[in-house]
Protein backbone atom coordinates (compact mmCIF):
# COMPACT_ATOMS: atom_id res chain seq x y z
CA UNK A 1 0.00 0.00 0.00
CA UNK A 2 1.22 3.51 -0.71
CA UNK A 3 -1.00 6.56 -1.05
CA UNK A 4 -4.76 6.88 -0.77
CA UNK A 5 -7.03 9.69 -1.90
CA UNK A 6 -10.33 10.24 -0.12
CA UNK A 7 -12.55 12.29 -2.41
CA UNK A 8 -16.03 13.75 -1.94
CA UNK A 9 -17.19 15.32 -5.22
CA UNK A 10 -19.58 18.28 -4.94
CA UNK A 11 -18.55 18.62 -1.30
CA UNK A 12 -20.59 21.74 -0.44
CA UNK A 13 -23.77 20.17 -1.81
CA UNK A 14 -23.17 16.87 -0.05
CA UNK A 15 -22.70 18.72 3.27
CA UNK A 16 -26.11 20.32 2.70
CA UNK A 17 -27.55 16.81 2.26
CA UNK A 18 -25.85 15.77 5.49
CA UNK A 19 -27.91 18.40 7.32
CA UNK A 20 -31.08 17.64 5.32
CA UNK A 21 -31.13 13.94 4.37
CA UNK A 22 -34.48 14.37 2.63
CA UNK A 23 -32.63 16.21 -0.17
CA UNK A 24 -30.61 13.12 -1.12
CA UNK A 25 -31.32 12.25 -4.75
CA UNK A 26 -32.85 15.66 -5.50
CA UNK A 27 -31.30 17.87 -8.21
CA UNK A 28 -29.20 20.29 -6.13
CA UNK A 29 -27.57 23.48 -7.35
CA UNK A 30 -24.95 25.48 -5.46
CA UNK A 31 -25.27 29.24 -5.96
CA UNK A 32 -22.31 31.56 -6.22
CA UNK A 33 -21.42 33.63 -3.11
CA UNK A 34 -23.63 36.67 -2.51
CA UNK A 35 -22.54 40.03 -3.82
CA UNK A 36 -22.40 39.15 -7.50
CA UNK A 37 -24.56 37.59 -10.19
CA UNK A 38 -26.76 34.64 -9.20
CA UNK A 39 -25.03 31.85 -11.08
CA UNK A 40 -24.51 28.11 -10.69
CA UNK A 41 -21.20 27.32 -8.95
CA UNK A 42 -21.73 23.53 -8.79
CA UNK A 43 -24.44 20.93 -9.28
CA UNK A 44 -25.08 17.30 -8.35
CA UNK A 45 -25.13 14.53 -10.99
CA UNK A 46 -28.94 14.52 -10.75
CA UNK A 47 -28.98 18.19 -11.76
CA UNK A 48 -26.36 17.65 -14.48
CA UNK A 49 -28.56 14.94 -16.00
CA UNK A 50 -31.24 17.63 -16.49
CA UNK A 51 -28.89 19.91 -18.40
CA UNK A 52 -27.79 22.21 -15.57
CA UNK A 53 -24.17 23.32 -15.86
CA UNK A 54 -21.85 25.68 -13.92
CA UNK A 55 -22.10 29.32 -15.00
CA UNK A 56 -25.79 29.10 -15.81
CA UNK A 57 -28.02 31.73 -14.22
CA UNK A 58 -30.45 30.64 -11.52
CA UNK A 59 -33.33 31.91 -13.68
CA UNK A 60 -32.33 29.45 -16.39
CA UNK A 61 -32.15 26.69 -13.77
CA UNK A 62 -35.72 27.39 -12.63
CA UNK A 63 -36.99 27.30 -16.22
CA UNK A 64 -35.02 24.18 -17.12
CA UNK A 65 -35.64 22.17 -13.93
CA UNK A 66 -38.37 23.56 -11.65
CA UNK A 67 -37.79 20.82 -9.06
CA UNK A 68 -34.12 21.78 -8.59
CA UNK A 69 -33.23 23.00 -5.09
CA UNK A 70 -30.82 25.96 -4.86
CA UNK A 71 -28.35 25.70 -1.96
CA UNK A 72 -26.64 28.85 -0.69
CA UNK A 73 -22.92 28.64 0.22
CA UNK A 74 -22.27 27.96 3.89
CA UNK A 75 -18.46 28.09 4.32
CA UNK A 76 -18.54 27.77 8.11
CA UNK A 77 -20.61 24.59 8.00
CA UNK A 78 -18.46 23.16 5.20
CA UNK A 79 -15.19 23.96 7.01
CA UNK A 80 -16.45 22.31 10.21
CA UNK A 81 -17.52 19.15 8.32
CA UNK A 82 -14.17 18.93 6.51
CA UNK A 83 -12.25 19.45 9.75
CA UNK A 84 -14.05 16.49 11.32
CA UNK A 85 -13.14 14.28 8.37
CA UNK A 86 -9.47 15.33 8.40
CA UNK A 87 -9.27 14.73 12.15
CA UNK A 88 -10.66 11.19 11.75
CA UNK A 89 -8.22 10.43 8.94
CA UNK A 90 -5.33 11.67 11.10
CA UNK A 91 -6.38 9.01 13.59
CA UNK A 92 -5.56 6.38 10.94
CA UNK A 93 -2.30 7.83 9.61
CA UNK A 94 0.02 10.61 10.82
CA UNK A 95 0.49 11.80 7.22
CA UNK A 96 -2.74 13.39 5.96
CA UNK A 97 -2.72 16.24 3.44
CA UNK A 98 -5.94 18.24 2.96
CA UNK A 99 -5.71 19.16 -0.73
CA UNK A 100 -8.99 21.08 -0.99
CA UNK A 101 -12.42 20.89 0.67
CA UNK A 102 -13.61 17.35 0.07
CA UNK A 103 -10.26 15.86 -0.95
CA UNK A 104 -7.45 14.45 1.24
CA UNK A 105 -4.32 12.41 0.60
CA UNK A 106 -3.34 9.75 3.14
CA UNK A 107 0.09 8.11 3.21
CA UNK A 108 -0.39 4.43 4.13
CA UNK A 109 3.22 3.33 3.82
CA UNK A 110 4.31 1.29 6.82
CA UNK A 111 0.74 0.58 7.93
CA UNK A 112 0.31 -2.78 6.19
CA UNK A 113 0.24 -4.75 9.44
CA UNK A 114 -2.57 -2.54 10.75
CA UNK A 115 -4.86 -2.75 7.73
CA UNK A 116 -3.67 -5.85 5.88
CA UNK A 117 -4.91 -5.80 2.30
CA UNK A 118 -5.52 -2.62 0.25
CA UNK A 119 -9.23 -3.48 0.22
CA UNK A 120 -9.38 -3.45 4.02
CA UNK A 121 -7.50 -0.13 4.10
CA UNK A 122 -9.93 1.41 1.61
CA UNK A 123 -12.92 0.17 3.59
CA UNK A 124 -11.45 1.61 6.79
CA UNK A 125 -10.92 4.98 5.13
CA UNK A 126 -14.53 5.04 3.92
CA UNK A 127 -15.73 4.45 7.47
CA UNK A 128 -14.31 7.83 8.52
CA UNK A 129 -16.76 9.65 6.23
CA UNK A 130 -20.57 9.70 6.62
CA UNK A 131 -22.15 7.63 3.81
CA UNK A 132 -24.48 10.49 2.86
CA UNK A 133 -21.43 12.40 1.59
CA UNK A 134 -20.89 9.67 -1.05
CA UNK A 135 -17.12 9.37 -0.47
CA UNK A 136 -14.77 7.56 -2.84
CA UNK A 137 -11.30 6.17 -2.23
CA UNK A 138 -8.45 5.61 -4.66
CA UNK A 139 -5.21 3.74 -3.84
CA UNK A 140 -2.11 4.02 -6.02
CA UNK A 141 1.67 4.44 -5.75
CA UNK A 142 1.39 8.23 -6.29
CA UNK A 143 -0.90 11.11 -5.35
CA UNK A 144 -2.04 11.91 -8.90
CA UNK A 145 -2.94 8.32 -9.77
CA UNK A 146 -4.70 7.94 -6.41
CA UNK A 147 -6.84 11.01 -7.10
CA UNK A 148 -7.75 9.80 -10.58
CA UNK A 149 -8.56 6.37 -9.16
CA UNK A 150 -10.86 7.97 -6.58
CA UNK A 151 -12.57 9.87 -9.37
CA UNK A 152 -13.09 6.60 -11.27
CA UNK A 153 -14.56 4.81 -8.25
CA UNK A 154 -18.28 4.51 -7.63
CA UNK A 155 -19.87 6.53 -4.78
CA UNK A 156 -19.16 4.68 -1.54
CA UNK A 157 -16.58 2.46 -3.26
CA UNK A 158 -12.89 2.33 -4.10
CA UNK A 159 -10.48 1.80 -6.98
CA UNK A 160 -7.02 0.28 -6.51
CA UNK A 161 -4.16 0.75 -8.99
CA UNK A 162 -1.38 -1.78 -8.32
CA UNK A 163 2.28 -0.76 -8.71
CA UNK A 164 3.47 -1.26 -12.27
CA UNK A 165 0.02 -0.63 -13.76
CA UNK A 166 -0.20 3.12 -13.31
CA UNK A 167 0.75 4.08 -16.87
CA UNK A 168 -1.69 1.55 -18.33
CA UNK A 169 -4.44 2.80 -16.00
CA UNK A 170 -3.92 6.41 -17.08
CA UNK A 171 -3.27 5.82 -20.79
CA UNK A 172 -6.83 6.08 -22.13
CA UNK A 173 -8.04 8.79 -19.75
CA UNK A 174 -8.56 12.39 -20.82
CA UNK A 175 -5.84 14.98 -20.26
CA UNK A 176 -8.50 16.99 -18.40
CA UNK A 177 -7.53 14.97 -15.32
CA UNK A 178 -4.15 16.70 -15.31
CA UNK A 179 -3.73 19.62 -12.85
CA UNK A 180 -3.28 22.20 -15.60
CA UNK A 181 -4.80 25.63 -16.26
CA UNK A 182 -7.83 25.67 -18.56
CA UNK A 183 -5.91 27.56 -21.25
CA UNK A 184 -3.18 24.89 -21.38
CA UNK A 185 -5.79 22.14 -21.63
CA UNK A 186 -7.34 23.95 -24.61
CA UNK A 187 -3.91 24.17 -26.25
CA UNK A 188 -3.40 20.42 -25.77
CA UNK A 189 -6.78 19.74 -27.35
CA UNK A 190 -6.02 21.97 -30.35
CA UNK A 191 -2.83 19.96 -30.86
CA UNK A 192 -4.83 16.72 -30.86
CA UNK A 193 -3.49 15.57 -27.48
CA UNK A 194 -6.70 14.32 -25.89
CA UNK A 195 -5.54 11.35 -23.81
CA UNK A 196 -2.67 10.65 -21.44
CA UNK A 197 -1.33 8.19 -24.02
CA UNK A 198 -1.11 10.95 -26.63
CA UNK A 199 0.85 13.21 -24.28
CA UNK A 200 3.11 10.44 -22.92
CA UNK A 201 4.09 9.40 -26.48
CA UNK A 202 5.80 12.76 -27.11
CA UNK A 203 9.46 13.41 -26.21
CA UNK A 204 9.79 15.05 -22.81
CA UNK A 205 12.06 17.84 -24.11
CA UNK A 206 9.57 18.78 -26.82
CA UNK A 207 6.72 19.07 -24.29
CA UNK A 208 8.85 21.16 -21.96
CA UNK A 209 9.98 23.43 -24.79
CA UNK A 210 6.36 24.07 -25.79
CA UNK A 211 4.64 24.27 -22.38
CA UNK A 212 7.43 24.98 -19.89
CA UNK A 213 7.88 23.34 -16.46
CA UNK A 214 4.12 22.74 -16.12
CA UNK A 215 4.17 20.79 -19.39
CA UNK A 216 7.11 18.68 -18.21
CA UNK A 217 5.26 17.90 -14.98
CA UNK A 218 2.12 16.95 -16.93
CA UNK A 219 4.20 14.65 -19.15
CA UNK A 220 5.64 12.92 -16.08
CA UNK A 221 2.18 12.42 -14.58
CA UNK A 222 0.87 11.00 -17.87
CA UNK A 223 3.79 8.55 -17.77
CA UNK A 224 2.79 7.50 -14.24
CA UNK A 225 5.86 9.15 -12.70
CA UNK A 226 4.85 10.84 -9.47
CA UNK A 227 7.07 10.99 -6.38
CA UNK A 228 5.46 14.01 -4.72
CA UNK A 229 5.17 13.25 -0.99
CA UNK A 230 2.10 13.68 1.20
CA UNK A 231 2.55 16.91 3.13
CA UNK A 232 0.65 17.01 6.43
CA UNK A 233 -0.79 20.33 7.53
CA UNK A 234 1.39 22.53 9.71
CA UNK A 235 0.55 22.70 13.40
CA UNK A 236 0.98 26.40 14.07
CA UNK A 237 -0.28 28.49 16.95
CA UNK A 238 -3.85 29.70 16.56
CA UNK A 239 -5.92 32.20 18.52
CA UNK A 240 -9.72 32.01 18.18
CA UNK A 241 -12.19 34.45 19.69
CA UNK A 242 -15.97 34.60 19.30
CA UNK A 243 -18.62 37.25 19.84
CA UNK A 244 -22.38 36.74 20.04
CA UNK A 245 -24.34 39.86 19.13
CA UNK A 246 -27.21 40.80 21.47
CA UNK A 247 -29.46 41.30 18.42
CA UNK A 248 -29.04 40.41 14.72
CA UNK A 249 -27.18 43.21 12.95
CA UNK A 250 -27.27 44.16 9.28
CA UNK A 251 -25.22 47.37 9.05
CA UNK A 252 -21.56 47.53 8.12
CA UNK A 253 -20.92 49.79 11.12
CA UNK A 254 -22.09 47.03 13.45
CA UNK A 255 -19.78 44.57 11.69
CA UNK A 256 -16.79 46.88 12.05
CA UNK A 257 -17.58 47.54 15.72
CA UNK A 258 -17.81 43.80 16.41
CA UNK A 259 -14.57 43.30 14.50
CA UNK A 260 -12.76 45.85 16.72
CA UNK A 261 -14.01 44.09 19.85
CA UNK A 262 -12.86 40.70 18.55
CA UNK A 263 -9.37 41.94 17.65
CA UNK A 264 -9.03 43.67 21.02
CA UNK A 265 -10.03 40.47 22.82
CA UNK A 266 -7.60 38.42 20.75
CA UNK A 267 -4.62 40.68 21.46
CA UNK A 268 -5.46 40.58 25.17
CA UNK A 269 -4.53 36.87 25.13
CA UNK A 270 -1.05 36.02 26.48
CA UNK A 271 -0.18 34.22 23.21
CA UNK A 272 -0.34 37.54 21.30
CA UNK A 273 1.50 39.73 23.77
CA UNK A 274 4.12 41.67 21.82
CA UNK A 275 3.44 39.65 18.67
CA UNK A 276 1.76 40.08 15.30
CA UNK A 277 -0.31 37.90 12.97
CA UNK A 278 -0.04 37.11 9.28
CA UNK A 279 -3.50 35.72 8.55
CA UNK A 280 -6.98 36.41 9.86
CA UNK A 281 -10.06 34.30 9.12
CA UNK A 282 -13.36 36.01 9.91
CA UNK A 283 -16.44 33.79 10.10
CA UNK A 284 -20.02 34.90 10.65
CA UNK A 285 -23.13 32.93 11.52
CA UNK A 286 -26.10 34.57 9.84
CA UNK A 287 -29.80 34.44 10.51
CA UNK A 288 -31.51 31.44 8.98
CA UNK A 289 -28.58 29.03 9.42
CA UNK A 290 -26.44 30.65 6.73
CA UNK A 291 -22.80 31.68 7.13
CA UNK A 292 -20.15 33.92 5.65
CA UNK A 293 -16.36 33.79 5.65
CA UNK A 294 -13.52 36.13 4.74
CA UNK A 295 -9.80 35.32 4.82
CA UNK A 296 -7.19 38.09 4.88
CA UNK A 297 -3.50 37.26 4.40
CA UNK A 298 -1.19 40.13 5.29
CA UNK A 299 2.12 40.88 3.64
CA UNK A 300 3.72 41.72 7.00
CA UNK A 301 2.89 40.74 10.59
CA UNK A 302 0.31 43.14 11.98
CA UNK A 303 -0.43 44.26 15.51
CA UNK A 304 -3.81 45.18 16.93
CA UNK A 305 -4.37 48.58 15.30
CA UNK A 306 -2.88 47.62 11.94
CA UNK A 307 -5.00 44.48 11.84
CA UNK A 308 -8.17 46.44 12.63
CA UNK A 309 -7.32 48.93 9.89
CA UNK A 310 -6.51 46.21 7.33
CA UNK A 311 -9.65 44.18 8.00
CA UNK A 312 -11.81 47.30 8.16
CA UNK A 313 -10.53 48.40 4.75
CA UNK A 314 -11.24 45.00 3.20
CA UNK A 315 -14.75 44.87 4.66
CA UNK A 316 -15.80 48.27 3.31
CA UNK A 317 -17.43 46.69 0.24
CA UNK A 318 -18.90 43.66 2.03
CA UNK A 319 -22.65 43.13 1.76
CA UNK A 320 -23.96 40.64 4.31
CA UNK A 321 -26.60 38.36 2.75
CA UNK A 322 -28.53 38.11 6.04
CA UNK A 323 -28.50 39.63 9.57
CA UNK A 324 -25.40 38.82 11.61
CA UNK A 325 -25.82 36.73 14.78
CA UNK A 326 -22.34 35.61 15.82
CA UNK A 327 -18.84 36.48 14.67
CA UNK A 328 -15.59 34.57 15.18
CA UNK A 329 -12.00 35.50 14.40
CA UNK A 330 -9.18 32.99 13.90
CA UNK A 331 -5.64 34.38 13.86
CA UNK A 332 -2.73 32.30 12.55
CA UNK A 333 0.88 32.89 11.61
CA UNK A 334 1.81 34.32 14.99
CA UNK A 335 5.22 35.97 14.91
CA UNK A 336 7.10 39.03 16.07
CA UNK A 337 5.56 42.26 14.81
CA UNK A 338 7.53 43.83 12.00
CA UNK A 339 9.23 47.18 12.50
CA UNK A 340 8.73 49.88 9.86
CA UNK A 341 11.30 52.35 8.58
CA UNK A 342 9.92 55.83 8.04
CA UNK A 343 10.28 57.19 4.52
CA UNK A 344 12.55 60.24 4.25
CA UNK A 345 10.40 61.65 1.43
CA UNK A 346 7.35 61.80 3.65
CA UNK A 347 9.14 63.11 6.73
CA UNK A 348 7.36 65.72 8.78
CA UNK A 349 8.92 69.22 9.17
CA UNK A 350 10.12 68.43 12.69
CA UNK A 351 11.79 65.22 11.58
CA UNK A 352 13.29 67.07 8.61
CA UNK A 353 14.91 69.60 10.96
CA UNK A 354 16.24 66.77 13.10
CA UNK A 355 17.68 65.09 9.99
CA UNK A 356 19.37 68.31 8.81
CA UNK A 357 20.88 68.87 12.27
CA UNK A 358 22.20 65.30 12.35
CA UNK A 359 23.85 65.78 8.93
CA UNK A 360 25.50 69.01 10.08
CA UNK A 361 26.92 67.29 13.14
CA UNK A 362 28.32 64.51 10.97
CA UNK A 363 29.90 67.08 8.63
CA UNK A 364 31.48 68.86 11.56
CA UNK A 365 32.87 65.60 12.87
CA UNK A 366 34.23 64.18 9.58
CA UNK A 367 34.94 67.39 7.68
CA UNK A 368 32.66 66.45 4.77
CA UNK A 369 29.06 65.35 4.59
CA UNK A 370 28.83 61.51 4.54
CA UNK A 371 25.30 61.73 3.11
CA UNK A 372 24.74 61.64 -0.65
CA UNK A 373 21.76 62.13 -2.90
CA UNK A 374 20.96 60.69 -6.31
CA UNK A 375 20.57 63.09 -9.25
CA UNK A 376 19.87 62.43 -12.92
CA UNK A 377 22.76 63.23 -15.25
CA UNK A 378 22.09 61.54 -18.58
CA UNK A 379 18.76 59.68 -18.25
CA UNK A 380 18.82 58.90 -21.99
CA UNK A 381 22.16 57.08 -21.84
CA UNK A 382 22.30 53.35 -22.57
CA UNK A 383 25.02 52.98 -19.92
CA UNK A 384 23.41 52.68 -16.44
CA UNK A 385 26.37 54.35 -14.71
CA UNK A 386 25.87 57.54 -16.73
CA UNK A 387 22.15 57.96 -16.05
CA UNK A 388 22.50 58.99 -12.39
CA UNK A 389 25.24 60.22 -10.08
CA UNK A 390 25.81 60.59 -6.34
CA UNK A 391 26.62 64.05 -5.06
CA UNK A 392 27.28 65.15 -1.52
CA UNK A 393 24.20 66.30 0.36
CA UNK A 394 25.04 69.52 2.16
CA UNK A 395 21.89 71.13 3.65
Amino acid sequence: MTIACVSIPHFALRVAVLDHPELDGTPLVLATPPGGRNLVADRTPEAAARGIRPGMSLREVTALCPEAVVVQPNPVREAAAFERIVTRLEGLSPLVEPAEPGCCYVDLRGLDRHYGTPERAAARLLQTVPPLLRPRVGLAPGKFAARVAAGQAAPGGWRIVPPGEVAAFLADLSVEWLPLPAEMLRRLERLGLRTMRDLAALPAHAVQARFGPAGRRAWELAQGLDDEPVRPRARGETVVVELALPAPATSRDALLLALRQLVTRAFARPALRGRGVRQARLRAQLEGGRSWEHVATLREPAGRERLIAALGHRLQAVELPAPLETLSLELTGLTAEAAHQTSLLGARPRRTRQLVEAIRQLKQRYGTSPIYRVVEVEPWSRIPERRRALISYDP
